[in-house]
């Protein structure tokens, strides 16, 4: 089975604004597949800049991040207390090293909690240590948190889809928190797809903020020093102007990034890492064709 975590790419955007000066990396959503054949004996990953990415012209030296990335499922997931999320906050770590969780489409699927709980259980030990060494320690979603198709989740239909109901939120906040570490997440183009339970992308956004205890579709954390974890989300589904999954990040998200680059420059010392569900027009990844990140 495919994996169900993805992996992020990077891409160094400096060049998006020449007056922003600042140094600049690009998570998005990628599938795993092909990658899982070529390992299919290595479930985990944890990747440092200083030894991967910065030798491919990625990211720079002074970036230390490292960054777990699940390539297949073998203990139960078993709910803890109910988990309304993380708002965003400063991790104060003891060094400018942290380490950074990033979880590409859940699609979490109620019937499989198991493989979900089998995931977690190789990235506790990760966050452990790094927790025993001081690290800032971070839980990144990508989004597309639930299943697109029904999951058995509503006795009364067999045909509501399980992505973007209540429930669907609900149980991806309660797993994202059960990693024992704030976690922040940017909305996918399956977020707001619950078509039965709600009328419009108001009340299926507002639903989404709150089973994750978010304030705003975007989020910003300082994970280290001058460090930050930036994030923003799609906030359209059934009004999206060209096609439904095309992942729409409205304009006062784009204003709010546009501010936050403008007062944090890379000349004084700071770092930002961008999350979002799909690659932005212009950011040079050609993975996507069709389908891409647009301004509202």
């Amino acid at each position: 089975e495919a994996a169900f975590f993805a992996m992020a790419t990077i891409s160094d955007t400096r060049d998006i604004s020449d007056s922003a000066n600042i140094d600049c990396c690009i998570f998005s959503c990628l599938a795993l597949s092909s990658l899982a054949r070529l390992t299919p004996l290595s479930p985990l990953y944890s990747l440092h800049t200083e030894s991967f990415f910065s030798k491919r012209g990625f990211i720079h030296p002074t970036m230390k991040l490292s960054f777990a990335l699940l390539l297949a499922p073998t203990a139960a997931f078993v709910p803890a207390a109910r988990h309304a999320g993380t708002a965003s906050t400063t991790l104060r770590a003891g060094s400018d090293e942290y380490v950074v969780a990033v979880l590409g489409d859940l699609h979490i699927d109620p019937r499989k909690m198991e493989d979900y709980g089998t995931g977690r259980s190789h990235f506790l030990p990760i966050f452990d240590e790094a927790k025993s060494d001081g690290k800032g320690v971070s839980v990144v979603s990508l989004g597309d948190l639930g299943e697109s198709k029904n999951c058995d989740h509503n006795p009364e239909s067999d045909s509501e889809l399980f992505a973007g109901t209540t429930q669907c939120h609900e149980m991806a906040a309660e797993f994202l928190g059960s990693f024992d570490t704030p976690y922040d997440v940017v909305g996918g183009n399956h977020d707001l797809e619950g078509l039965d339970e709600f009328e419009t992308d108001e009340e299926n956004l507002n639903t989404y903020l709150k089973s994750h205890g978010k304030e705003t579709p975007q989020f910003c954390r300082e994970v280290a020093d001058k460090t930050l974890l930036v994030g923003m989300g799609s906030t359209l589904f059934r009004d999206a102007v060209y096609t439904s999954h095309e992942v729409t990040i409205d304009q006062e998200q784009i204003d709010w990034f546009e501010n936050l680059v403008k007062t944090h420059p890379a000349d004084e010392g700071w770092k930002v890492f961008v999350f979002t569900h799909a690659p932005p027009n212009g950011s040079g990844l050609r993975v996507l064709q069709e389908n891409h990140v647009v301004n509202g």
